[in-house]
């Protein structure tokens, strides 16, 4: 029609058109991950948050439906006018073009979604670990969380043996992930806080990986958004498929993001744009799903795996994407965390505190954030049924470490104190079907120190000379449940703090040292996110360190003044929140003197102002 009137009629209903492709597009990925448009749109505007809010919980296959219909008829009106000669193809034309767009616009009706073969086992068991970052057992549902958010997690556990208490020592990613693997506290092995130098990660490490591979293994790991260590550190893992983050990679990305019109065909065409799978805001596991069969696709049947899974769906912002996006929060709630939150550098000292809507805001965007992790448990699981190979696995679930979601006061995220148990404790699981009671719960507290360990010794595997942990295999035996084992230190620690001036709590007590941009280096050939090397002493005699041993949890916060010392009564007082340091001495007097011996390092009391 445009053709017959004019070059401009073409040219202007032809960008037309192409907007409302875009438009439609962008409503679609909005509607599937409207936490990514949050980062930029959410706070712009009221205009912008409202289309977000209106957005969120809508189909978004409906938007793409739509989006196609515009295209499908142009092509079909070329191809029509080409047959429209032809009386006996006019009336299939008309038909099929008016069925096209019938089916497109009912798409359109953004209906909201309510709240194999066997092959031979090998000799050993495979071993799968599945892990989430930030996961927190206090919000898994078969742990007694109210709400229902691990339905396949909770049958995990109950056919095989959990751990009620397992904690970290140092509660960020890499370290505690190289703690997991090495079997070796921070200190012991170089990955001592999440900014190490090029000399700590090329330092070569005996892990659960190179351990197995000896042991006729195939070792492979798949990592999405958080999971850059994996490809960043010599774990041994024979197949790594994982993000490779560097300051290079976060500035394309930032700069992406802000991009809202493009970032709807990033999706589209996902090769050309690999920033988009680096996205905090974009945890969506369906991607790691894909990645995890291919890897599956490519390990030999005559030979044991040994695989981990890392998601990044419980990471802040507890990101969950469609149909699971907002799905907990509260009706009409329309504050700043609607769509979750991410801590930040610097806070307005005058700005309001956090109202109670805010938080449980907060805690249903991660509750959503648990489902959709649970959900690739599930994925992951049928995935292997289907092989045959689920019943002679060694499934394990941990994370990295646990979560403050401004619950009791203690601020939001994780690795900058020690308070409170929500930032250190950790899921443990294991389930070996013959190998492993069923149902059982171990109330003797586990570190992260002691997984490597458990899982060699539960595939009969001898554990090397290196491995500081013990096996707690004994523990998860069927039959009689065993006798405790002797309690033993559980070394705790912060990391770098990167900001002074985040208004969270631990800042009132602490060494003062600047913030991330000024002690901290990108190393010029590599593009790694370093810390200067004069910070180095400084912040390592700053940070926050302390014990669990039996009842008590001990804590030594350096201060400009000296170090303050915290004892907590973690049986009479679950949730660690009264300092009982003054009514017993002795207590602290002797975990004082067993902390001093369990640091791996010679770094002593922090006094005085810290300085390079």
């Amino acid at each position: 029609w445009a053709a017959e009137r004019s070059r401009r009629a073409v040219f202007w209903l032809s960008g037309l058109g192409c907007l409302v492709v875009e438009a439609f597009l962008l409503a679609g990925d909005m509607a599937r991950h409207p936490h990514l448009y949050a980062a930029t749109l959410y706070e712009r505007s009221e205009v912008t948050a409202a289309v977000l809010r209106g957005l969120s919980g809508t189909q978004p296959s409906g938007w793409i439906f739509a989006a196609l219909v515009l295209p499908v008829l142009s092509v079909l009106a070329v191809v029509g006018r080409c047959l429209s000669e032809s009386p006996r193809w006019r009336g299939v034309l008309g038909g099929v073009t008016a069925a096209a767009a019938v089916a497109g616009f009912t798409g359109l009706g953004l209906t909201r979604t309510a709240g194999g073969a066997e092959s031979g086992a090998p000799v050993r068991p495979n071993l799968l670990i599945l892990a989430s970052d930030g996961l927190r057992p206090d919000h898994l549902s078969g742990n007694g969380y109210p709400r229902a958010t691990s339905p396949n997690i909770d049958r995990l556990m109950e056919e095989g043996t959990r751990f009620n208490d397992a904690v970290v020592q140092v509660p960020r990613t890499a370290p505690s992930w190289t703690t997991l693997l090495t079997s070796q506290y921070a200190g012991e092995h170089p990955v001592v806080h999440t900014l190490v130098g090029r000399e700590a990660r090329e330092t070569k490490l005996t892990t659960l990986a190179t351990v197995l591979e000896t042991q006729g293994y195939r070792t492979a790991v798949v990592a999405d958004y958080a999971g850059d260590h994996f490809s960043r550190f010599p774990y041994g893992f024979q197949v790594v498929s994982a993000p490779d983050f560097r300051f290079p990679d976060l500035v394309r990305q930032r700069m992406l993001i802000t991009h809202v019109a493009l970032l709807p065909w990033t999706a589209l065409a996902p090769g050309l744009f690999k920033e988009r799978g680096e996205f905090p805001e974009l945890t969506d596991p369906a991607p790691l799903r894909t990645r995890v069969r291919h890897v599956l696709d490519g390990l030999p049947e005559d030979a044991p795996f040994a695989m981990v899974v890392f998601a990044s769906s419980t990471h802040f912002p507890y990101a969950a994407p469609w149909p699971l996006e907002g799905q907990y929060v509260e009706h009409g709630y329309r504050g700043p965390w609607r769509f979750g939150a991410t801590p930040r550098m610097e806070v307005d000292p005058e700005a309001p505190a956090p109202t109670p809507d805010d938080v449980a805001a907060l805690a249903a965007n991660y509750d959503a954030a648990v489902r959709t992790f649970d959900g690739l448990v599930g994925n992951v699981r049928a995935d292997l049924e289907r092989r045959g190979r689920w019943d002679d696995t060694l499934v394990v679930l941990v994370s990295d470490h646990g979560e403050h979601l401004e619950d009791e006061g203690l601020g939001q995220g994780h690795g900058d104190h020690l308070w409170g148990s929500a930032g250190l404790r950790i899921p443990f699981v294991v389930r070996l079907p013959g190998q492993v009671a069923s149902g059982r719960e171990v109330t003797q507290r586990a570190r992260s120190l002691d997984v490597a360990p458990t899982v060699l010794d539960l595939l009969g595997v001898p554990a090397p000379e290196s491995f500081r942990g013990r096996s707690l295999a004994l523990l998860t035996r069927p039959g009689a449940e065993p006798k405790p084992l002797p309690d033993v230190p559980a070394l705790i620690e912060t990391d770098v703090w990167f900001s002074d001036r985040d208004g969270q709590p631990y800042q009132t007590v602490r060494m003062p040292y600047p913030w991330l941009y000024e002690i901290a280096m990108v190393e010029g050939d590599t593009g790694e996110i370093a810390l200067k090397p004069e910070w180095e002493g400084p912040v390592r005699r700053a940070r926050h360190r302390g014990l669990y041993l039996g009842r008590w949890k001990l804590l030594e916060l350096p201060t400009p003044d000296g170090v303050r010392v915290q004892l907590f009564d973690t049986v009479a007082d679950p949730a660690e929140l009264r300092d009982v340091a003054g009514d017993h001495p002795n207590v602290v007097a002797t975990l004082r003197e067993k902390l001093a011996a369990e640091l791996p390092d010679a770094s002593g009391e922090a006094r005085g102002a810290v300085g390079p």
